[in-house]
């Protein structure tokens, strides 16, 4: 399409321009992807002194969680992670976040909207962003949007096709793992080497990717983590980790209540599929443990998973959104984490 927005930037190039133009932010190469990419780091706001004692496990093991992360003292800063384009075909988010960084560098979005009170938000709290941490799978998408695309264009650049040409589609294309010996068209749900991020060898030989960002979640020890995702037409939603401890899932059902009333109140919809607190642990064939549930344990605090509409013409799976309603829903997502943190 030749209608996108001008703040909906979503490329490898507008995401490296964006990184290596911040000023306020420390920027860093987090580690370079299977096909040797480099993937950016922006942190903002100042570092937190643990006095770290032990690893998580020992630390709860010990019945003393500071020993792992010692978060009393008055000038402690609580701190979000936002990762983009886990899977490099779901750009939504990125598109968000390269704005959002201009909003804390410059005031204003990409679009030069100002948007003074997320940037007020943004003065309280530590702030991780890592625009797309898989810009292998990203570069297997020809272009900047699925806004109007079709479903088959969504499952043919985001799954790939199989060595006869037709198309992997989900679940099957998480039947293989690694993909890319199986397949002809290697699609943006993975790195060059074929993992799909979401489901690595989390306690085995992990992807360089999935390797850093545990590093980043261990190092920095995030109050809370959203991985950002497309979820065809769905509404929007969050997902939380599988296997967490019950303080974890109720501390992400009050977050979703949050932002189930700041979305109402700008006249969105948001899908709470946690409120039961049912996961999909119990089934006969429970839900996989995945990387949320991975940085969860990791880090003793939330991780979830964030569903975005990505505005298909054709999908049998709910009605498509716009760009300003993909993109608000993003920023009421970062408005309300901040507030949430802040609290």
């Amino acid at each position: 399409m030749n209608n996108i927005p001008k703040y909906y930037k979503t490329s490898l190039t507008d995401i490296e321009s964006v990184a290596k133009s911040a000023q306020k932010a420390v920027v860093t190469t987090l580690c370079s992807s299977a096909g040797n990419r480099p993937i950016f780091m922006l942190r903002y706001g100042k570092d937190n002194q643990f006095n770290r004692t032990a690893n998580l496990s020992s630390a709860l093991g010990g019945k003393d969680k500071s020993c792992f992360a010692d978060k009393s003292s008055p000038d402690y800063r609580p701190t979000l992670l936002l990762v983009g384009c886990i899977h490099g075909g779901e750009f939504e988010g990125t598109a968000a976040l390269l704005n959002l960084i201009n909003v804390i560098e410059n005031g204003c979005d990409l679009a030069g909207n100002n948007y003074d009170d997320l940037k007020a938000l943004t003065d309280k709290i530590n702030l991780i962003i890592i625009p797309c941490i898989n810009p292998d799978g990203r570069s297997h998408v020809p272009f900047d949007s699925f806004v109007g695309k079709t479903f088959n264009d969504l499952r043919y650049y985001n799954q790939g096709t199989w060595l006869d040409g037709s198309l992997c589609g989900w679940p099957e294309c998480k039947k293989r793992h690694p993909i890319k010996d199986y397949v002809d068209y290697l699609g943006g749900y993975f790195n060059d080497d074929g993992v799909n991020l979401m489901h690595d060898d989390f306690f085995g030989q992990k992807a360089q990717e999935t390797q850093a960002l545990f590093e980043v979640c261990e190092r920095f020890a995030p109050d809370f983590t959203v991985l950002l995702h497309g979820g065809s037409n769905c509404k929007n939603h969050i997902l939380g980790p599988a296997y967490a401890p019950q303080e974890i899932k109720v501390r992400v059902a009050d977050f979703e209540q949050l932002l189930k009333q700041n979305c109402e109140e700008n006249g969105l919809n948001l899908y709470t599929p946690n409120v039961n607190f049912d996961y999909g642990e119990s089934r006969e064939l429970p839900t996989s443990f995945n990387l949320p549930a991975a940085l969860t344990h990791l880090c003793g605090e939330p991780c979830v998973t964030y569903e975005s509409n990505q505005g298909l013409v054709d999908t049998p799976f709910g009605e498509a959104y716009g760009y300003d309603e993909i993109y608000n829903h993003h920023l009421i997502l970062f408005k309300s984490l901040m507030q949430y943190l802040d609290n």
